[in-house]
């Protein structure tokens, strides 16, 4: 098998935290970003910083009395101040040379290196993410910059199939204005891939950032600025995503809507750009979530199991769409995986994120703690383990307790429903079809693993694992760009997988263009 192979690309080191150096620098990160608090967060447009009505502060979910942000919102009208700019400046940046689009890229992803430091103070203190993580997610934002460019280099270069007397020429050309919404669970990583996307494809972008997470946004957008991007090409407007989101989804102007969230909100958008009466199909890029399972078989090394389990279902409390939250064991070693996995689990170390060996953080916000309390008081019956920490006095931000449930109903919210929070299930198979059978009877299709040693079931998960990233005997959290192009099918998402060598395809039109070269030569100019 052949397969289109990136080669120039290198994906980006990560730091190595057991160095004293590194602690320093990081250290010098937070206490250069605190001088900041709180940062103004105002919506742009075409370089012009706008009045806001409405100003929402933001504070620091694992110590909600550090303000991190004054979040100016933008309004309808900015909208469509946003989307008028974004038309009339289309055909400038749909003409500029591909490798001047390239090139910006490219500095922008000298600019996060250097600035590593303190988007990840900034991070870990506006959305609670541990330093690690926080890490990987600087890198995958370089990675993405980097891979783009590259991937941006072949795919405008023409593809030419002449035969005599005829030239033959498919190429590509940009679809127009993207709406870029984006999640605050990979608040720089994602933002970043969404929109530079677009961007390098010719496409002029409009970028609406989770309000939980819009001061990295900010400090993102000014980085892609100071590449180069623009300020005509690249609009900013953080705000209400059921007000100014709802709103441009339903714009006329907007091509392409680029959204990575839940699943009622994605599935809204799609029939939303369906039902508009326009001279194009809207196109809807979705990334959904999932109800992410592995399964342990009887021949697993059951210490690499658990360690993968613990992390891949409590890394950033849960909070990933690709976060495991159904374990399903074969008999023969329930028992014996459960009670490692309960120790394993009392052994993860809550606190404030920006400490290296803190393993639980908060979750975002108060609504999505009291969300999940709500979660673990309807399903206590089914509570085998969870991790104390509500006594915990100097934890004031919102804490959730991670929590294992054992269930003997797959078909339960306990095996069907995103929780998108430190939650995870215990099932049993009777064999190792039947484990299959149930990890793949859900709506989603994201990501998933096994752990084994036996060939025979191996190949079988190939086969028969409906997910669209599957990983074997190891964790099934922290995908890297190009390695493992990251995205699933059924109701986990629509479009190409980020990070991978089709999903700039998503931002442009196929052109085909023949011509008769056997001409009875050309008219005298005149």
């Amino acid at each position: 098998m052949n397969f289109h192979n990136n080669s120039n690309f290198q994906n980006e080191t990560l730091r190595d935290f057991s160095r004293e150096e590194e602690r320093s620098i990081l250290n010098k990160g937070f206490v250069s970003i605190r001088k900041e608090f709180p940062i103004q967060v105002v919506p742009i447009i075409s370089g012009k910083t706008k009045k806001s009505s409405l100003i929402v502060p933001s504070f620091n979910p694992a110590n909600t009395s550090e303000k991190i942000a004054d979040i100016h919102y933008a309004s309808i009208t900015d909208a469509e101040e946003a989307a008028k700019n974004s038309v009339q400046f289309f055909e400038t940046w749909k003409n500029t040379k591909p490798e001047i689009r390239i090139g910006f890229l490219k500095k922008a992803a000298d600019i996060l290196r250097s600035q590593k430091a303190e988007l990840t103070a900034l991070m870990s203190l506006e959305v609670g993410k541990g330093i690690k993580d926080i890490d990987a997610e600087i890198a995958e934002a370089i990675d993405f910059c980097e891979f783009y460019a590259k991937e941006a280099e072949h795919i405008f270069q023409p593809r030419k199939r002449d035969l005599l007397g005829e030239e033959n020429i498919y190429t590509y050309i940009p679809k127009g204005v993207t709406l870029v919404v984006a999640p605050w669970n990979f608040p720089l990583a994602i933002l970043c891939g969404m929109t530079v996307a677009p961007l390098v494809a010719g496409n002029t972008v409009i970028m609406k950032p989770a309000e939980q997470s819009s001061a990295i946004a900010f400090k993102l957008f000014n980085i892609l600025i100071e590449a180069g991007i623009p300020s005509s090409a690249l609009h900013f407007l953080p705000g209400k995503g059921e007000e100014i989101g709802a709103y441009l989804v339903k714009h006329p102007a907007i091509h392409t809507i680029n959204f990575t969230g839940s699943r009622a909100v994605g599935l809204g958008m799609i029939r939303e750009a369906a039902s508009q009466n326009l001279k194009f199909v809207k196109r809807v890029v979705a990334e959904m979530g999932g109800k992410n399972a592995l399964i342990v078989d009887e021949d697993a090394d059951l210490d690499e199991a658990v360690i993968a389990s613990i992390q891949s279902a409590f890394g950033f409390q849960g909070q990933k769409c690709s976060a495991l939250s159904r374990i399903i064991l074969l008999e023969s070693k329930y028992d014996t995986f459960k009670n490692r996995f309960i120790d394993a689990l009392q052994s993860l170390k809550p606190g404030l994120p920006e400490d290296p060996s803190v393993k639980v953080g908060p979750v975002i916000d108060s609504e999505s703690r009291a969300r999940l309390e709500g979660i673990a008081s309807q399903f206590s019956s089914k509570i085998l383990s969870k991790l104390e920490i509500k006594d915990n006095q100097k934890l004031t931000g919102h804490f959730v307790e991670p929590v294992v449930f054992e269930s003997e109903d797959p078909s339960s919210p306990l095996g069907q429903t995103e929780f998108f929070g430190p939650y995870v299930t215990l099932f049993k198979a009777k064999n190792f079809e039947d484990a299959i059978k149930i990890a793949n009877n859900v709506d989603y299709a994201l990501t998933g693993g096994i752990f084994s040693r036996n060939p025979k079931n191996i190949q079988y998960a190939k086969e028969n694992f409906e997910v669209g990233n599957l990983y074997i005997n190891r964790g099934i959290t922290g995908a890297v760009v190009d390695r493992q192009p990251f995205g699933g099918y059924k109701l986990s998402g629509v479009g190409a997988k980020a990070g991978g060598p089709d999903y700039l395809k998503q931002f442009l039109e196929p052109i085909s263009i023949t011509e008769n070269t056997m001409r009875r030569g050309f008219i005298p100019e005149t």
